[in-house]
């Protein structure tokens, strides 16, 4: 309904309402009404701002650039003392850093830092220049790989008298610069860097997006042209669009059963993929989306005025080239907000991609693998034993605000369309009214 019709109805009940004076009973009826209206309508309010202001006050401090571009899964780095170096131990200057731990012996600073799993990581923050840190080597790369911002996972030392001492990052920063004071050789340095990111759920879902739409569009834009321009408008063609708004209404659990009884089976044969895949979750996500694609292109499709089809039959166009050169193009603006439709149902879909898909979060993306979208990693560190809520509400911010920017866009182009087809009509009303005054 546009502000025109809006204007017009509020117009028809104020001439009701002063026509027909409300008697005391009615008068008490409405403000039943209206009063358990503002109260529904409050305690929703109420409800959606307390999650909202849940998610981003645990979500907000972790949603940092370096969540969207790191791997979900850490890299591990093993090093220790090569046999005939010489190390310069102790003597090193401590840099005062803030709330650190500093080995004078082996001149390396450590803190205690939350990670993304809302555990507790030891990491390094600061390496003297001339460390021995920097002379310990992997088994199998002669680089050194201990950097700063790393973090430390276990350390294995020989001390002076040959005893042997290990401290793990469960036992503190304090135990782990103490363990190294005491040391002389490094048997084991066990460290990792990053984690916790979302880069290929990111890729998952971008991928995901892309098939989807490329699958989808044609069909169901197809689809709702044959059935406004081409089909004979009859029972059966109503029984089609009953069937379609129905299928909009199943429940999408329900999809990812036939991605997993059909889809699946069918990829595997097609491009050898092994259980669920990314190819079958857009494959699955299609059948989701057409019901929406059909409707909102067929909707659209309506609001095309009758006379210019009949102007360009008239001008010796065909049929099909009257929907491709002339319908079409004036009804854009619904083929994009179907578009933008569908990709926010993409992002915020996830029972369905549990079982077309899976729950493996992955950083190398591929078509025919398992993978997870931004949705199904939420339910992936929520499900276990230790729910890790800040790092699911920074993805769950992140997909409120991309849908929110889909929204708004949809509105603005539903805005613009309307705005269109005003100055349309009022253009043909004034063409009209200068033939007429020509005339006369």
């Amino acid at each position: 309904m546009n502000n025109y019709e809006e204007t017009n109805q509020r117009n028809i009940y104020d001439v009701i309402n002063k026509e027909q004076p409300l008697t005391k009973k009615r008068k008490i009826k409405d403000a039943i009404a209206n009063g358990f209206t503002f109260v529904s309508s409050t305690f929703g309010f109420i409800i959606l701002g307390a999650l909202l202001i849940f998610i981003f006050r645990n979500g907000i401090k972790l949603l940092k650039p370096d969540l969207i571009v790191s791997d979900y899964h850490a890299h591990h780095y093993t090093v220790k003392t090569t046999p005939g170096d010489v190390h310069n131990l102790g003597g090193y200057a401590d840099p005062k850093k803030k709330d650190s731990f500093f080995s004078s012996k082996w001149g390396v600073s450590v803190t205690e830092k939350q990670n993304r799993e809302g555990g507790i990581d030891i990491v390094i923050n600061h390496i003297d220049k001339n460390s021995p840190i920097k002379d310990l080597k992997s088994a199998t790369d002669e680089t050194n790989l201990i950097k700063v911002g790393q973090s430390i996972e276990s350390i294995t030392l020989r001390d002076t008298h040959g005893n042997y001492v290990l401290v793990s990052a469960r036992e503190g920063a304090e135990a782990i610069v103490n363990a190294l004071d005491q040391g002389v050789e490094v048997l084991q340095f066990q460290s990792s860097f990053g984690g916790g990111g979302i880069r290929g759920s990111l890729l998952t879902t971008l991928l995901l997006i892309v098939l989807t739409l490329i699958i989808a569009l044609p069909i169901g834009i197809i689809s709702a042209i044959y059935l406004h321009e081409y089909a004979p408008q009859n029972k059966f063609t109503d029984i089609i669009r009953s069937l379609i708004d129905m299928t909009n209404g199943i429940p999408s659990i329900i999809f990812g059963f036939v991605g997993a009884i059909v889809f699946i089976p069918i990829m595997n044969g097609l491009i050898g993929s092994q259980g669920g895949s990314i190819a079958s979750g857009a494959l699955t996500l299609t059948i989701i989306l057409l019901p929406t694609i059909i409707k909102t292109t067929e909707e659209s499709l309506k609001t095309i005025p009758l006379s210019y089809r009949q102007a360009s039959l008239a001008l010796g166009a065909s049929q099909t080239q009257t929907v491709f050169k002339v319908v079409l193009p004036n009804a854009i603006g619904g083929l994009l907000t179907a578009t933008l439709l569908s990709i926010g149902r993409i992002i915020g879909e996830s029972a369905a991609l549990i079982y077309a898909v899976g729950t493996v979060i992955k950083d190398t993306v591929a078509i025919n693998e398992r993978s997870t979208s931004l949705a199904v990693h939420i339910w992936s560190i929520m499900a276990g034993e230790n729910p890790n809520f800040e790092l699911a509400s920074s993805i769950a911010i992140l997909i409120l605000v991309v849908v929110f920017i889909l929204n708004i866009t949809v509105k603005i182009i539903s805005n613009r369309v309307d705005k269109t087809k005003v100055r349309v009509l009022k253009e043909k009303k004034n063409g009209k009214s200068k033939a007429a005054n020509a005339t006369n």
